[in-house]
C-alpha cells in the first residue's frame, strides 16, 4: 500500500513539474512576442532549474539570444537543445540557420544532410543545401540540389531561377539559357529573369533573340529603364545602330545621364562615323569616368579623325598610359596616331608611328598604307615596292596550321585591291627603269 502511494505521489510531482514547464513556456513565448527577452531567458533558466534535460529551454533561451544578437550564446544553447532531442527539425533549423549566418558552413551543411536523409522528398532541407552552396560558390553542388528540388516542386519558379544562375556562374550557357526561359514562363512578372536572360544572350551573341526577350519584358513593365537599357545596347552589339542611338535618345532624355548611356551612344555615332556627335557623348562618359581605356582610345580617334590632332594625339597617349595593350590593340591606337600625323601633313612621324603599328601587329592592310605613303607621300619608289610585295605576299598565303598571320578577310577577298597593288608595282618599276636610263 505504501509504494503503490509512492507511485502516485512520484505521478502527481511529474504532471506538476510538466504543468509548470507548460506554463513557463508559454510565458516565455509571450515574452517573445513582446521582444522581453531577458525575462524569457530568466524563466528558461527557472525550468532548467527543476528539468536540466529540457530541450524547450534551451531552445527557448537560444532564441532570446538570438535576438538580443548574442548569437555564439545562441548557438551553444541551440547546439545542448539538439543533444537532448537529436531528431527535432525545429531546433536543427534554428541551430543550421545560425551556423550559416555566422559562415559555419560545413556545420549547416551536416544538419540540413542528416535531414535530407532521413527524408529524400521534403523540400525544406533539400533547398536550404542547394542555397548554402550557391552561397559557397560552389555552383556543381548546388545545381545537384535545385535540380532535386525541381523534382519534386516542378512548378516553383525560384528553383529555376537559381539553377539558372548556378549554371551561368560556371559558363554553361545552355543550362541557363533554358531554365530562365522556364522560370519566366511560370513567373513572368520577375524583370530580373528577363536582364538576366537577355545578358547571356549578348554574351552568346544572339541579338535578336536579345531584343525579343527585352520586349517581352517590356510589356510588363513599359518604362523599366534597365531593360530599355539593355535593349539599346544589344541593337548596338547587333551594329543596329540607328536604333541604339534612338534608344540611348530616349534614356538621356529621361534623365538617365548615366556613364553606360553616353559611352555607348557615342561609340554608336563613331561607328556611323558622325564624329561630333560621337566626340561630344564621348567626352560626357568619360568626365563620369576617366579611367576607361577603349573610351579614351575611341574619343582620342573620333578627335583625330575631326582634325582635331592634339586632342586626338592627347587621348590615344593616354589610352596607352591606361593599359598594357594586347599586340592588336596597340597596332589600332599607333594606326590612330599614324592618321592624325597624316592629316597634318606631318608624313615622316605618320610613317614612323604605322611602323609601330606593323611591328605590334603585321597585318596586309598595314603593309599597304606603309606603302601608299612612300608611294605618293615619300616620293621612295623602292620602299613602295618593297611593301607592296609584302602586301601581295600576305594576302595570298596559303593556308597552314603550322604558321597563321592574321588578315582582314575583306581585304583578302577584295580582288579590286590587290589588282590595283599589282598594277602600281609595274608603274613604279618602270618609273625607276627609266628614271635610271635618264641618268646614264
Amino acid at each position: 500500500m505504501k509504494k503503490i502511494s509512492l507511485t502516485i505521489l512520484g505521478i502527481i510531482i511529474t504532471i506538476n513539474l510538466f504543468s509548470q514547464n507548460d506554463s513557463l513556456i508559454q510565458q516565455i513565448e509571450l515574452n517573445l512576442l513582446k521582444s522581453q527577452y531577458d525575462s524569457a531567458i530568466v524563466k528558461a533558466n527557472s525550468i532548467l532549474e527543476l528539468d536540466t534535460n529540457s530541450w524547450q529551454a534551451y531552445y527557448y533561451k537560444g532564441k532570446s539570444y538570438q535576438f538580443k544578437y548574442k548569437y555564439f550564446s545562441a548557438i551553444k544553447n541551440y547546439e545542448i537543445a539538439n543533444k537532448l532531442d537529436s531528431a527535432n527539425k525545429i531546433v536543427e533549423n534554428a541551430l543550421a540557420h545560425m551556423y550559416d549566418f555566422i559562415g559555419k558552413d560545413e556545420e549547416a551543411i551536416d544538419l540540413y544532410y542528416n535531414q535530407y536523409l532521413r527524408d529524400t522528398v521534403v523540400l525544406e532541407p533539400i533547398v536550404k543545401l542547394a542555397n548554402i552552396f550557391r552561397k559557397k560558390k560552389e555552383f556543381t553542388p548546388a545545381i545537384h540540389y535545385y535540380q532535386k528540388a525541381i523534382t519534386v516542386d516542378s512548378e516553383n519558379f525560384y528553383y529555376h531561377k537559381q539553377l539558372a544562375y548556378c549554371y551561368d556562374k560556371i559558363n554553361i550557357p545552355i543550362g541557363a539559357t533554358y531554365s530562365y526561359k522556364t522560370a519566366i514562363m511560370l513567373n513572368p512578372n520577375d524583370l530580373s529573369l528577363y536582364i538576366q536572360l537577355a545578358n547571356i544572350l549578348n554574351s552568346e551573341r544572339m541579338f535578336s533573340e536579345t531584343i525579343k526577350i527585352r520586349n517581352q519584358g517590356l510589356k510588363i513593365q513599359a518604362n523599366n529603364g534597365q531593360l530599355h537599357k539593355l535593349k539599346s545596347y544589344a541593337y548596338y552589339l547587333n551594329h543596329e545602330f540607328d536604333s541604339s542611338i534612338i534608344g540611348f535618345n530616349n534614356l538621356i532624355e529621361q534623365g538617365d545621364s548615366s556613364f553606360f548611356n553616353f559611352r555607348y551612344r557615342g561609340l554608336s555615332f563613331f561607328e556611323k562615323r558622325e564624329f561630333v556627335n560621337s566626340i561630344k557623348d564621348l567626352s560626357e562618359a568619360y568626365e563620369i569616368n576617366k579611367t576607361d581605356a577603349e573610351l579614351i582610345f575611341y574619343l582620342g580617334s573620333a578627335l583625330g579623325r575631326s582634325n582635331q590632332n592634339w586632342d586626338g594625339m592627347f587621348y590615344l597617349n593616354k589610352s596607352l598610359e591606361l593599359l598594357s595593350p594586347s599586340p592588336n590593340e596597340l597596332s589600332n591606337i599607333y594606326s590612330e596616331m599614324s592618321l592624325i600625323f597624316k592629316n597634318q601633313e606631318k608624313y615622316d612621324k605618320a610613317l614612323e608611328y604605322l611602323k609601330l603599328a606593323y611591328k605590334a601587329n603585321a597585318t596586309p592592310l598595314l603593309s599597304f598604307k606603309i606603302a601608299q605613303l612612300y608611294d605618293y607621300f615619300l616620293d621612295n619608289k623602292k620602299l613602295a615596292i618593297n611593301y607592296y610585295d609584302g602586301f601581295l605576299i600576305m594576302v595570298n598565303l596559303p593556308e597552314s596550321d603550322e604558321f597563321k598571320i592574321e588578315t582582314d578577310a575583306s581585304i583578302v577577298k577584295n580582288q579590286t585591291m590587290i589588282e590595283h597593288v599589282e598594277n602600281r608595282i609595274k608603274v613604279l618599276k618602270e618609273e625607276m627603269f627609266f628614271e635610271a636610263g635618264n641618268k646614264k
